[in-house]
């Protein structure tokens, strides 16, 4: 097969261009950070350098290839740079590939979304996923969409909080999670690509539940250091979030996001094997 995996420098796309080399099949990738991507090279057939979001970014890139797996966002990080908002990015950028995947000669496009709870399905960075998840679902392609909990790499970030010795909870922390490692989010895209069932949509979850205190307990664990968080109150991460948004629309989608979903369950069916104790802990050292 030839296959596209678009956002394929990001924590999911490397795992699943990994998963496809490994099985034989011919595979380029589309990133928009030319130092990520570079790490491709010598992994994939054909690196591809361009900003989906911009005109012309995604020109030929669907030429002469059967499936598209699409793992391109921008990442949900506190300490991203960029302004524009998960619609600018996300959304946009998806559409492009899928316009492009349109023209040229695919068959099937898999969808690597967000599990979402309906106490936030509203929010911004929630709507530009199932804005797009809506558009490839009317494509004419076939489609395949993977939604995940939290991904192992998303909750590397708190590490640099522990070192300091405090790590900040909104609310009280006890609403709960079962995040899951990337490679087992690969898994479930690749089998959707490559498998003979047309239009599967599935959440998954990794096998351990746990509270949000419990995820940053891990963390402290993982640096050794004494267990420490400071709660902030939902109201004022809210006013926080609408004062930022008048410069920073990125950081407002993130905080919306991630207030929304400190406070809700977030549990999907359990896949898997990895724990992320073990995975903090390798990423500490």
């Amino acid at each position: 097969m030839r296959i596209l995996v678009a956002g394929g420098s990001g924590l999911i796309g490397r795992e699943v261009v990994t998963l496809l080399k490994a099985s034989g099949h011919f595979v380029r990738t589309l990133s928009r950070n030319p130092k990520r991507a570079a790490a491709l090279q010598g992994v994939a057939d054909d690196v591809r350098v361009a900003d989906a979001t911009k005109d012309g970014g995604t020109a030929s890139v669907c030429h002469e290839i059967e499936i598209v797996v699409s793992a391109l966002g921008a990442p949900v990080s506190p300490s991203s740079p960029a302004r524009a908002s998960y619609a600018e990015t996300d959304l946009v950028a998806n559409l492009a590939v899928l316009a492009a995947a349109r023209a040229a000669t695919v068959r099937r496009m898999v969808y690597v979304s967000v599990h979402s709870e309906p106490s936030y399905s509203h929010t911004r960075y929630l709507r530009a996923h199932i804005d797009f998840e809506n558009a490839l679902r009317s494509s004419g392609l076939e489609h395949g969409i993977v939604r995940p909990t939290g991904v192992f790499g998303a909750f590397v970030e708190m590490l640099p909080m522990a070192r300091l010795g405090l790590i900040p909870l909104v609310g009280d922390g006890r609403a709960r999670s079962n995040p899951i490692h990337e490679r087992d989010v690969a898994e479930r895209a690749v089998s959707m690509a490559l498998g003979a069932q047309r239009g599967v949509e599935e959440d998954v979850g990794g096998p351990e539940i746990l509270t949000r205190r419990q995820i940053g307990e891990l963390a402290f664990q993982a640096v050794r250091k004494k267990p420490r968080f400071v709660s902030s109150p939902p109201v004022m991460m809210r006013l926080s979030a609408r004062l930022i948004g008048v410069v920073n629309p990125r950081a407002r989608d993130f905080l919306d996001f991630i207030i929304q979903a400190s406070l809700a369950d977030c549990v999907a069916p359990a896949h898997g094997r990895h724990t992320l104790g073990p995975y903090l802990a390798s990423k500490a050292t």
